[in-house]
């Protein structure tokens, strides 16, 4: 049985947007609120993971919706959308995950499709990006 597992090895993080945004409507959605980021893979000041080494990772997004407000976010690697998910109607959750196949250096990140708006809080994000090797 082979039960010890090298630290060095494990990748996974989880980041969320600490603050309301009604209005945002393009681009890449950035986390800045890290909560963990083993092996330093996500950056909080554009949003984007990196994949330190090269693997099957999962990646899970969740979008609370502002208010009455729809809108669709993408998983999105290298710019290939693999997954799209929304949030619509009162304060609705649009989570969606994706099973990646990555190389070392490529990036994944939450890109705007449709839409505007999203809420979370700062304390406890509820509007999140996670990550993790598998």
């Amino acid at each position: 049985m082979n039960a010890l597992v090298n630290v060095s090895t494990r990748i996974g993080f989880t980041a969320g947007a600490t603050s309301i945004n009604t209005t945002w409507n393009s681009g890449t959605l950035v986390f800045p609120k890290v909560i963990t980021n083993v092996g330093n893979g996500y950056n909080p000041s554009d949003g984007v993971f990196t994949a330190p080494r090269a693997g099957v990772y999962v990646f899970f997004v969740n979008v609370q919706g502002y208010n009455t407000q729809t809108i669709y976010v993408d998983i999105v690697l290298n710019g290939a959308i693999k997954v799209r998910t929304m949030a619509n109607t009162y304060y609705d959750a649009g989570p969606n995950l994706a099973v990646l196949s990555l190389q070392r250096g490529d990036r994944v990140w939450i890109k705007h499709y449709s839409g505007q708006g999203y809420t979370t809080h700062s304390d406890s994000p509820i509007t999140t990006f996670s990550g993790f090797l598998i």
